[in-house]
């Protein structure tokens, strides 16, 4: 089991480090930080949001610290020789792959050591300053704002975090990628192609910060430390939605079908939006239980991460209807069989509990203990991590409970958050185009 548990964490480890190599990692935590600043990217509750001014930002301070302290110990491998990311437009991966830059190759950062060592004294003074903050048991807006300031001054003067972080797009699979290119270059208007080009691309970068909080995730990381992750995941999606209702949607001679995904796809995106930061996220930062931290992280992520791949598979499908998600994303087909099957297993689950919680006195105990087993044993995996405790809990409700009417009670209660589960699952954006047919057993 030992050995099992170490090759699980190599392979994760591995994983991390071919997907995001000290450079691109670091690139990604340097657009983060400057997102984190702006309250307006923050999950913050409406009453938190009202009294801004009054609000102690110490737990915000202790991310920016910890992120910090992982940009300098990321900067130190940079400095030791690995490649800077490169410049690349969507589909060139395999490209950048072939020719990386060495730090010392790169056009406009001369002395490139120097340069680094005057963004790692950058970074240090900031991690002084916050630890400075920290002392206190209050850390007000106005010192929040003010370390915010000088963090965001430092790095727009400096050379080398301006050339780490112009490339800082992780970009999709580079087959995805090639596929949306050739199918840009055949939308007409050109004009129009030319602005799918822009919202693919966005698309790209947001699934690759999602894929970062994906193997952060499955690892041992600091889950409070992405938090600065979502708030860029924020940022870049409000752009994404300027861009889609200013522009892409005002192109001139666009088809009312394209139009109305394209309207259609911003509104699904703002919705799926403010329910991750509204609902899902709100009191992240001063959560403590790891578990809880986990549930929010996995759901939040899940959610925005389905909503943005059944994005690109609509528009893709509007433009060349014999794209499928399959083709675009590897694990899109995977997402929806899971889904599937937990909606039926679920629908199965949800009559055996309705028909049989009426009759309570006569129903075989052992008969339900046994679904709720093989349920357990399968489809629960698939839910979200969030629902495995309710769930689990319930069962072990129906297990102890022995009293006819206590037993009757407790199907009721089961009963109703199962209808409630299955709709959520229902409501999957992956489901979207496979609507629940009841008469099919949930197929």
């Amino acid at each position: 089991m030992g050995r099992a548990h170490d090759l699980d964490e190599q392979t994760r480890q591995r994983t991390q480090i071919e997907e995001f190599p000290p450079a691109r990692e670091l690139a990604v935590w340097l657009r983060a930080l400057q997102s984190f600043f702006n309250q307006a990217n923050h999950p913050f509750a409406a009453e938190e949001r009202a009294e801004i001014s009054s609000r102690n930002f110490k737990c915000e301070t202790h991310v920016v610290r910890d992120v910090l302290m992982r940009c300098l110990h990321l900067l130190g491998s940079v400095e030791r020789g690995e490649p800077l990311p490169v410049s690349r437009d969507i589909g060139d991966e395999a490209e950048a792959a072939r020719s990386p830059f060495a730090l010392d190759d790169l056009p406009g950062l001369a002395g490139g050591k120097d340069s680094l060592g005057e963004l790692s004294e950058a970074l240090n003074d900031g991690c002084k300053l916050g630890e400075a903050l920290l002392n206190s048991s209050f850390v007000s807006f106005g010192g929040w704002s003010g370390l915010g300031s000088v963090l965001d001054r430092e790095l727009r003067r400096s050379e080398a975090a301006g050339i780490i972080t112009t490339p800082w797009s992780v970009g999709g699979p580079p087959r995805s990628q090639d596929a949306l290119v050739a199918l840009t270059h055949r939308i007409a208007p050109d004009e129009l192609g030319e602005d799918m080009t822009e919202v693919f691309d966005a698309f790209a970068r947001l699934l690759g910060l999602l894929r970062f909080i994906e193997i952060s995730l499955a690892s041992d990381a600091q889950l409070k430390r992405l938090l600065p992750v979502f708030t860029l995941i924020y940022e870049e999606t409000r752009a994404l939605l300027d861009f889609i209702e200013g522009r892409a949607l005002r192109v001139e001679g666009i088809e009312s079908g394209a139009r109305e995904i394209l309207d259609g796809t911003a509104y699904a995106i703002r919705m799926e939006l403010r329910k991750a930061f509204e609902h899902e996220l709100t009191g992240f930062s001063t959560l403590r239980h790891p578990l809880q931290l986990f549930a929010k992280v996995e759901s939040a992520s899940g959610l925005l991460r389905d909503c943005y791949q059944q994005s690109v598979v609509a528009l893709a499908q509007c433009f060349d209807p014999a794209m499928d998600g399959g083709q675009l994303f590897p694990s899109f087909q995977t997402k929806l069989e899971q889904s599937l099957t937990l909606r039926r297993d679920l629908w199965a689950l949800v009559n055996l509990v309705r028909s049989e919680s009426a009759e309570a006195e006569s129903f075989e105990h052992t008969r339900l203990l046994e679904h709720l087993s093989a349920f357990s044993e399968g489809s629960q995996r698939y839910l979200m991590y969030k629902d495995w405790e309710p769930f689990e809990r319930f069962v072990e409700e129906v297990e102890s409970a022995r009293a006819p009417g206590e037993l009757s009670q407790a199907l009721h209660r089961f009963e109703a958050f199962l209808e409630t589960l299955f709709g959520q699952v229902n409501m999957r954006a992956v489901l979207a185009a496979h609507p629940f047919d009841s008469h099919a057993g949930g197929e």
